[in-house]
């Protein structure tokens, strides 16, 4: 391949053990032969390295080769890093699938099998969860159920695409040094190289050249210097004309003079001051404003505070009341509800209806991010 300034970073997703890592090993060496290095997690996640980073890191990859194998498609770790990919942008365009011979998924029937597989899953995680005493700090548990969840709202859709795409049987693939999975590769990395050179040349296209004429610039320095303050005097101008006109308006005729603010008109007539006004009225009755001391409870500040509030999964879409109003709900777990309430200084008043339960509690939220367990 043609060597260039731009790097390209090419993952390889795949099961550990047996015939996908072996076909990851074949297909990492006859890229390196032909100058294109390939990313994995064996080589590339160091020691103590946090491996759900490395996982989201191919799910943002522009260049991503599948191994697809039945292990893969049953594996927590491999179906996040597929769902990665699909949840970023062109997926199909992205990835490079290498489909096992062993992998069933042309038909609906098969394909359906898989979605049982993880629906089973979802079901027995959640099971066990029900089985506890205490639902809180569970974050963990309650993360790998929710991506159980999506993986099986997922797994029909990511495998009907992945069976419309010809992948070719492994033999060829090995029988060929994987020569048609490389050139596939290098098509796109050559696309994008192109492209990036494209937007170099429109960045430097705008640019000054370099042989222009050093006087020619110095030139129209002095001409736009010239402009700027024939209209800064203009301005100056007008602001005065400005000006002078408010003046007279302020005193030309039929303007009268302001009266002080002390002064008071009773009957048309000013007088200068309340005593003097009672002293010629006595029987005047002059009324105050009379300003309430009561004031509506504002909130502490506008500081706002989301709760998790970990409920029974028959109550994770019940309505939520805070303070007697329905509250801001910010997400859904199987068994959380996360509401945004704003810090006060009294207690805020917690409540859940599901239409048949119903369940409240009072407590002060002074921090965010609070994980509260009701109807338990």
């Amino acid at each position: 391949m043609q060597k260039s300034s731009y790097v390209p970073s090419i993952y390889i997703s795949y099961a550990w053990g047996s015939e996908s890592e072996a076909i990851a090993e074949a297909v990492e060496k006859e890229f390196q032969k032909r100058g294109l290095r390939i990313i994995r997690d064996k080589n590339d996640l160091g020691y103590k390295g946090r491996i759900k980073d490395f996982m989201e890191q191919i799910g943002r990859g522009k260049y991503v080769i599948l191994i697809i194998s039945n292990k893969y498609l049953r594996s927590e770790n491999c179906m996040f890093e597929l769902l990665q990919i699909f949840e970023n942008r062109d997926f199909y365009e992205r990835i490079f699938p290498v489909v096992l011979d062993e992998v069933k998924i042309a038909k609906a029937v098969d394909r359906l099998d898989l979605l049982k597989y993880w629906e089973n899953e979802t079901e027995n995680l959640n099971n066990k969860i029900k089985e506890l005493k205490e639902l809180s700090n569970i974050q963990g548990v309650t993360d790998d159920l929710n991506l159980y969840t999506a993986i099986r709202g997922n797994i029909a859709r990511l495998t009907h695409i992945l069976k419309d795409i010809n992948t070719l049987n492994t033999d060829r693939h090995i029988k060929s040094d994987f020569k048609q999975l490389y050139e596939l590769v290098e098509v796109k990395v050559k696309s994008d190289v192109h492209d990036e050179n494209q937007n170099k040349k429109e960045v430097v296209g705008d640019a000054v050249p370099a042989e222009v004429d050093r006087s020619s610039l110095k030139d129209k320095k002095k001409d736009k210097t010239k402009i700027f303050k024939r209209i800064a005097l203009l301005i100056a101008f007008l602001l005065v004309v400005v000006a002078a006109f408010q003046t007279i308006t302020k005193w030309g005729p039929g303007n009268e003079k302001e009266i002080p603010l002390d002064s008071t008109i009773v009957k048309g007539e000013k007088t200068d001051s309340l005593s003097d006004l009672e002293a010629e009225n006595p029987e005047t009755i002059l009324y105050k404003e009379v300003v309430s001391d009561d004031k509506e409870e504002v909130p502490v500040s506008n500081i706002k505070y989301d709760v998790k509030l970990i409920v029974p999964s028959t109550m994770a879409q019940a309505t939520v009341l805070v303070d007697g109003k329905r509250a801001e709900i910010i997400d859904r777990g199987l068994i959380s509800i996360t509401v945004r309430i704003t810090k006060k200084a009294k207690s805020h008043h917690f409540e859940i209806n599901d239409g048949l339960d119903k369940c409240a509690t009072d407590i002060l939220i002074n921090k965010d991010n609070v994980q509260l367990t009701l109807c338990n």
